[in-house]
């Protein structure tokens, strides 16, 4: 009997062990549910650690990079201006900005090839092979100075691309100088930096700031498709130039205006861009040794049958040395004043005085002078407007770079009429009869009969509101239009500079 109970009492036994191990076993498979990350945030943990303990040598190997780097790029300066400065670390600060990291060599990959640069511009080959290794840290040698290479190198390629897409890769005011480039464009600064480097708080900030940054201007848009399908190196070299002269973002944003007058000096065309009409037409533009100065302005004023005061580089390039013969003068029409105003007689003046500047020479208005019968005025050092000819015969010329630097347009009272859009007909017959044009109202036909000789209506009118017109040079562009990309030659040999400029980012 006692055997017997015994067995019973080790089979309980062996049953309550089975029990409470199973109910040890889902204890654990229940806190394993409640907790799922457990494993994870333990490897985050060590990895965290891992960081810090770090930390200190990075910062040190970093500062050892920057103090041997001597980039001129305004990205690569501002780079080191920002770590310097004690500028928190933005990639390798923490483990969980790896998705950051990836992300931004993700986008670098595809942007940069789609805009036709080099990866090795942005320092790509040494990005992914030095991120694949940091994503497992714990295996990496030299962590420390791994840290701090990529950190620097992604913070560099990060503000190249976003400086260079937003403001250029290039600085045109240095590549043409003052006297070729008085375009007034939007430059990169310390602001523009900071507000970069904030978004890289988290991914989709970082995503969404990268996609701001291209230009969105349907030009540039459209060039990029283009790029894609350009089939010779001379296509692509001629695209990314003009992609790069759009990244230079005119302050005053001619463009941006529901009426504005755009003249392409390559094209040697302008085009009156309203909101309900789009037109062109031919010009004449500067010589090769006068070349057309490109700049951004608004048209405030015309004038009918304008005077020309000579600027003082014709004056002694081209008047000087006729100095004392005065029928040249005449023929011309040209006119002689000193300091205070006074008429000066051609034959009492020499070469050297004419030359000396203490003299102005102009041209009385009429059928022959330079301007023609119509001048467009706008704010501008150079003294450049737009105008009417007495030499229409250019028009018909392929090639019509034949001026000092002014536009000369085929057919200058359609501009009148775009920037007057709410002058009625009879004053712009006004406008007509004083140009000695046919008038196209009863009214004007009527005061012609009633009129014999010249009519002088008008001598000059404001133009209120203000017309936008920009002057800029592109050899390929949208046709504003049809938005089908045109070509044209490149007169001025721009395109070699801009090139130049940007080569360094080229494959």
């Amino acid at each position: 009997m006692l055997h017997s109970e015994s067995r019973k009492g080790g089979t309980q036994s062996h049953r309550s062990i089975i029990i409470l191990a199973s109910i040890f076993l889902a204890l654990n498979i229940s806190a394993c549910k409640q907790n799922p990350n457990a494993e994870q945030e333990e490897a985050a943990r060590k990895l965290e650690q891992l960081y810090q303990d770090h930390k200190l040598d990075a910062q040190q190997h970093l500062d050892i990079i920057l103090a041997d780097s001597h980039d001129s790029i305004y990205a690569d300066r501002m780079t080191r201006k920002y770590y310097n400065e004690g500028g928190a670390w933005r990639w390798m600060g923490a483990p969980d900005q790896i998705a950051i990291c990836d992300a931004l060599d993700s986008v670098m990959h595809s942007q940069i090839q789609a805009i036709g640069f080099s990866e090795e511009a942005f320092h790509m080959a040494d990005i992914d092979s030095t991120l694949k290794e940091m994503h497992q840290p714990d295996s990496v040698q030299d962590l420390a100075l791994k840290m701090a290479q990529l950190e620097n190198n992604l913070t560099k390629t990060y503000l190249k691309y976003v400086v260079g897409q937003r403001y250029g890769f290039s600085t045109p005011n240095k590549l043409f100088g003052p006297s070729q480039y008085a375009i007034e464009i939007e430059q990169a600064d310390s602001a523009f930096v900071d507000l970069a480097m904030r978004q890289l708080a988290n991914k989709e900030n970082m995503l969404e700031f990268l996609n701001t940054v291209e230009p969105k201007d349907n030009a540039y848009q459209a060039l990029k498709q283009q790029l894609a399908n350009d089939s010779t190196s001379e296509a692509k070299n001629r695209t990314l130039c003009n992609m790069e002269r759009l990244r230079w973002r005119d302050k005053k944003h001619a463009k941006d205006n529901e009426r504005y007058i755009f003249v392409n000096v390559a094209a040697q065309e302008v085009w009156t861009i309203g909101p309900d009409s789009v037109n062109n037409m031919r010009i004449c533009c500067g010589k090769a040794s006068t070349k057309t100065p490109l700049l951004s302005s608004e048209i405030h004023r015309i004038d009918v049958n304008p005077e020309w005061g000579i600027p003082q580089s014709i004056i002694r390039g081209e008047v000087s040395r006729h100095a004392g013969d005065s029928s040249y003068f005449a023929r011309r029409n040209y006119y002689i004043t000193n300091a205070s105003g006074q008429h000066v007689n051609p034959g009492h003046l020499s070469p050297s005085d004419l030359a000396s500047g203490r003299y102005a020479v102009r041209q009385r208005s009429g059928a022959g002078n330079s301007l023609g019968r119509i001048i467009f005025r706008f704010q501008n050092k150079f003294s450049v407007y737009l105008h009417d000819t007495s030499s229409p015969r250019a028009f018909y010329n392929q090639q019509r770079t034949v001026s000092h630097g002014c536009v000369r347009l085929q057919r200058p009272f359609e501009i009148a009429e775009f920037v007057l859009p709410n002058a009625d007909e009879w004053m712009l017959d006004q406008m007509r009869l004083s140009m000695d044009m046919q008038p196209k109202t009863e009214q004007g036909r009527q005061y012609k009969r009633n009129h014999s000789g010249a009519i002088r209506l008008i001598k000059n009118t404001p133009v209120e509101p203000k017309v936008p017109v920009l002057i800029d040079y592109y050899t390929c562009y949208p046709n504003p239009k049809t938005g089908v990309i045109d070509t044209w030659g490149d007169p001025y040999s721009y395109d070699k500079i801009v090139l130049k400029a940007i080569k360094p980012f080229l494959p």
